[in-house]
């Protein structure tokens, strides 16, 4: 990590609203207190961990079994995944989901203008990043943080050869039982079931329902509202620079099979995910750039 906690501290020094903590050595978060929402943010991965407007329960999930370890993805929160979605399509032996995710991001800024939080941060590449993606880049995450959370990812090609990129914010969302949510957005539109060896799209008749594992990449620019019975709430995601929406819930089986997740967890969150992903790979030309954004808040349950 090129910064360390005084340096962290020094750019944050003018807003006492924000402060640093180091849950685990070696692993510094940002924590935000805004007068309608609380927050904490990674500088691994610029990874948003928890998220919740006052009085109410949180809107993010993260496993209570997740590591918080460098250069090892957080189960949870909302993880930066990028250059390349799912495994890289040409080698995998690359990490999964690119390397955004398991990096320290450089902290550019942070301030509260009123009730909104905004911090400000940046990834450059390096000889390890060369290795993996042999391209110029400018990565820079801008996250706002109020009585609703927004993530942009802006990426820019800052290099002579065009290339494309997939990429999602893969955003967890906490719920009080996955088998009594209604995910409404999704209807009317294609996927294209990762489970399956079939790569056809299917067409999404009605409102989602989930009972099994789902792991579904749709063709969609819509928004999507997660009505949480349980929870009294309903939960919306709102996206923008972005043709795909993943969801994906791993259920019971899947579940025992992944270290950094409780056995029964699946029942307590979703993955929505503002995509760049499938066929939807945005080009980048020489200085020119792309921008994916998410917006998470909550409604009333109707």
């Amino acid at each position: 990590m090129s910064q360390s906690i005084e340096d962290i501290t020094a750019i944050l020094s003018a807003t006492p609203e924000l402060t640093v903590s180091e849950p685990e050595p070696g692993f510094p978060v940002i924590d935000v207190q805004t007068p309608v929402s609380s927050a904490t943010i990674a500088l691994h991965g610029a990874q948003v961990l928890t998220w919740a407007p006052t009085d109410h329960p949180p809107v993010l999930y993260v496993s209570p079994k997740a590591r918080m370890t460098p250069g090892t993805a957080l189960r949870g929160g909302i993880p930066i995944c990028w250059p390349w979605f799912g495994n890289h399509p040409e080698d995998p032996s690359k990490p999964s989901h690119g390397f955004a995710r398991t990096r320290f991001w450089e902290l550019v800024s942070g301030e509260l203008v009123g009730k909104v939080a905004t911090i400000v941060f940046k990834l450059l590449p390096d000889e390890e990043t060369k290795a993996l993606f042999p391209y110029d880049f400018e990565l820079t995450a801008t996250i706002r943080i109020a009585d609703k959370l927004r993530v942009k990812l802006n990426m820019k090609n800052t290099g002579e050869e065009v290339y494309k990129v997939s990429s999602a914010l893969h955003t967890y969302l906490s719920l009080g039982d996955i088998e009594r949510i209604q995910l409404e957005g999704v209807k009317g539109s294609h996927y294209v079931d990762q489970l399956s060896d079939d790569k056809e799209p299917i067409y999404q008749e009605k409102n989602l329902q989930i009972r099994g594992e789902v792991d579904r990449i749709y063709q969609s620019m819509s928004s999507v509202l997660i009505r949480d019975l349980d929870r009294f709430r309903s939960v919306f995601v709102d996206k923008a620079g972005s043709r795909s929406t993943v969801v994906w819930n791993p259920w019971k089986e899947r579940s025992k099979e992944i270290n950094d997740l409780p056995d029964k967890a699946y029942r307590e969150f979703v993955c929505v995910e503002c995509a760049n992903a499938g066929t939807d790979k945005p080009t980048l030309h020489p200085n020119g750039s792309h921008t994916l954004e998410t917006v998470i808040g909550l409604r009333p349950l109707t």
